[in-house]
C-alpha cells in the first residue's frame, strides 16, 4: 500500500496580552509552539512557515501575521494550519470570522489542532467551527465585561491604572494600583507650577529645566509641549479623570486607529488614593492662567511679541494677537469679528509702559506719604466680618438639609430657603473677592513688592529681546483689558492694567 505523502502546512501561535505570562524559560508560546510541532510530528506534517504575534484576537486588522497567513491559504499555499484551538484564529466579530473561515474553506485548507481536525469541506466540520467560533466571541465579550466592571470599580475607588506621570511610580494601596512620590521628580513638578504661576511661559519653563539637567520620562529635553502636559495633568492634584477619549479599533473600512476626544461632561472624575504633588488652589490657579493665554501656532524656539498673552480684547474677551501689516510692521489684532479694532504693536507697548511707569510712581508716594495703618486694619475687619457670615450661611445651608430630612420643611419649601442662601452665599463670594483685593491694595508689604518688581522690570526691559520682555511683563501684569472703536485715529485706545498679587499667600 503507497503512503500518503506529507501534508505542508504552517504553524500560527497567537497570545493574547491580557494571557498570564509564566516564569521561567518556557512562556506561552514556547509551550504552543512545542505541543504544535510534537504534534507535526506524530501526523507527518511538513512546518514550512510558522506564523506567530503577541496581540487580542479581537480585531483582524491589528494582527499582520494572520493577515499574512490568510493571504499564504487564499493563494493554496499550505495543506492544513496548526494551531491550538479555532479561537487563536481569532475571537472577532461574525464578518471577520467569516473572512477566516471563508479562506479555509475557499483553499480547501485543513485546520488542525491537538483535540481535531477540521475540513470545511465536510458539512459536520464546517457548521462544528461556526459554533465554536461563535461561542469563542461570546466567551470574549464576557470576559471582556468582567475585565472592564473590574477596571471601573479600581477607577472608581481611587485606583490607578496608566503608566506612572512623571513625579510619581506605581505602587499598591489597600491592594488596589496607586502611585506614589518620586521625590527627585516631584521637586520639578512643582516648580513648574511656581513658574507658572508667577507668570513664566511654558517655552521659558522647558528652557529653565533644561539648564538645571532635568530630563522627562519619554525624551531627552523639556520642551513647551511636555510642560504644558504636565500643567493639566490632575493626577497632580490627587484626582483621576477616565473617558477623556475613546479609541476607535481598526477595521475593515478604517484600517487606522482612531482617537474621539469626548467632551468635558462625559468626563469620570475620582479622588485618587494617590497623595497630591500640587495643592488644588494651586493646580486651579494654573488653569486658570493657562486657558487665557495665548498659545503661538507654531514653535520656533521664540516668542515674537512682548504682549503674547498679556492682552485681551475687553469685547469678547480673547488674546489679542501679534500679526504681520503693510510694511511688515506688526499689529495687535482681535480675530474676533465685530471686536475691538488693531492697533500698532509699538503705539500698543509704549502706552503700556507710560501705565507702568504712573502705577510706579504712584505706588513711591504712597509708600513715602501714607500711613495705611488704619486703613489696612478696617480692610483686615471687613473681610474676617465677611468670611463669618459666609461661614454662617454655609451652616444654614446644612441646616436647610436636616430639617427637609426630618420633614419640618416640604420640598417646595426647601427649594425656596435654599436659593435663598445660595444666592446670598454667592454674593457673600464676591464681597469677599473684594474685600480681599481691597486688603491687598493698603498692604505695605505689597505695595512694596510691586514696586520692587516694576523697578526691576523696566530697568532691564530695553535690554531683552521679546521672550524676556513678555517675560518681565508676566512678573507684574495679570492681564490687560485693550479696547478700541472702529474707525478712530491710531493712538485712540485704552489699555486696563491688572497688575499681578505680589503676596498670592494673604
Amino acid at each position: 500500500m503507497k503512503t500518503p505523502a506529507p501534508l505542508t502546512a504552517a504553524l500560527y501561535l497567537r497570545r493574547s496580552r491580557e494571557d498570564p505570562e509564566r516564569d521561567g524559560e518556557h512562556d506561552t508560546l514556547s509551550r504552543h509552539r512545542e505541543i504544535l510541532l510534537d504534534l507535526a510530528d506524530k501526523t507527518r506534517v511538513v512546518i514550512t512557515d510558522i506564523f506567530e504575534e503577541v496581540v487580542s484576537g479581537e480585531s483582524l486588522y491589528r494582527r499582520p501575521e494572520m493577515l499574512r497567513l490568510l493571504e499564504a491559504v487564499e493563494q493554496g499555499k499550505y495543506d492544513a494550519v496548526l494551531c491550538m484551538a479555532i479561537d487563536r484564529l481569532g475571537r472577532g466579530n461574525m464578518r471577520e470570522q467569516g473572512i477566516i473561515l471563508e479562506a479555509f474553506k475557499a483553499s480547501g485548507t485543513k485546520i488542525i489542532t491537538p483535540e481535531k481536525t477540521y475540513d470545511l469541506d465536510l458539512d459536520i466540520d464546517e457548521v462544528l467551527t461556526e459554533f465554536q467560533a461563535f461561542m469563542s466571541r461570546q466567551e470574549y465579550k464576557l470576559i471582556s465585561k468582567r475585565l472592564r466592571r473590574g477596571l471601573d470599580q479600581t477607577i472608581a475607588g481611587g485606583g490607578y491604572i496608566a503608566n506612572a506621570p512623571y513625579g510619581y511610580r506605581k505602587t499598591t494601596i489597600d491592594k488596589k494600583p496607586s502611585l506614589e512620590i518620586v521625590e527627585s521628580e516631584a521637586r520639578f513638578v512643582r516648580m513648574i507650577f511656581d513658574l507658572y504661576c508667577d507668570g513664566a511661559g511654558a517655552e521659558l519653563i522647558a528652557r529653565q529645566l533644561n539648564a538645571l539637567g532635568s530630563v522627562p520620562r519619554r525624551s531627552e529635553r523639556w520642551n513647551r509641549n511636555s510642560v504644558r502636559h504636565i500643567l493639566k495633568n490632575p493626577t497632580f492634584r490627587g484626582q483621576i479623570i477616565w473617558y477623556k477619549k475613546r479609541h476607535i479599533r481598526p477595521g475593515a473600512e478604517s484600517p487606522k486607529h482612531k482617537t474621539k476626544y469626548l467632551p468635558e461632561s462625559e468626563w469620570r472624575v475620582y479622588d485618587g488614593l494617590h497623595e497630591a504633588i500640587i495643592p488644588p488652589e494651586q493646580f486651579e490657579r494654573a488653569q486658570e492662567l493657562r486657558r487665557g493665554r495665548y498659545i503661538p501656532p507654531s514653535n520656533n524656539g521664540t516668542v515674537k511679541s512682548p504682549l503674547a498673552g498679556l492682552v485681551k480684547c475687553s469685547v469678547c474677551g480673547q488674546n489679542m494677537q501679534r500679526m504681520g501689516a503693510h510694511k511688515s510692521e506688526p499689529y495687535l489684532l482681535c480675530n474676533t469679528t465685530g471686536c475691538s479694532a488693531g492697533a500698532k504693536m509699538e503705539y500698543v507697548e509704549t502706552a503700556l509702559l507710560a501705565q507702568i511707569r504712573d502705577r510706579l510712581t504712584e505706588l513711591t508716594v504712597e509708600l513715602e506719604t501714607q500711613d495705611a495703618g488704619a486703613e489696612l486694619t478696617r480692610a483686615e475687619e471687613t473681610l474676617a466680618l465677611i468670611r463669618r457670615s459666609a461661614a454662617q450661611t454655609a451652616a444654614q445651608k446644612e441646616k436647610i438639609y436636616s430639617l427637609l430630612e426630618q420633614g419640618v420643611y416640604d420640598v417646595a419649601e426647601y427649594r425656596e430657603r435654599m436659593d435663598a442662601v445660595t444666592t446670598k452665599l454667592a454674593e457673600l463670594e464676591r464681597q469677599e473677592a473684594t474685600a480681599a483685593a481691597e486688603l491687598a491694595r493698603h498692604s505695605t508689604e505689597e505695595k512694596a513688592a510691586l514696586r520692587d518688581k516694576i523697578q526691576n522690570a523696566l530697568a532691564i526691559y530695553h535690554t531683552a529681546d521679546a521672550a524676556g520682555r513678555n517675560a518681565l511683563l508676566k512678573t507684574i501684569l495679570e492681564k490687560v483689558e485693550y479696547t478700541k472703536h472702529k474707525k478712530t485715529k491710531p493712538h485712540d485706545f485704552s489699555l486696563t492694567l491688572t497688575f499681578r498679587a505680589q503676596n498670592p499667600q494673604r
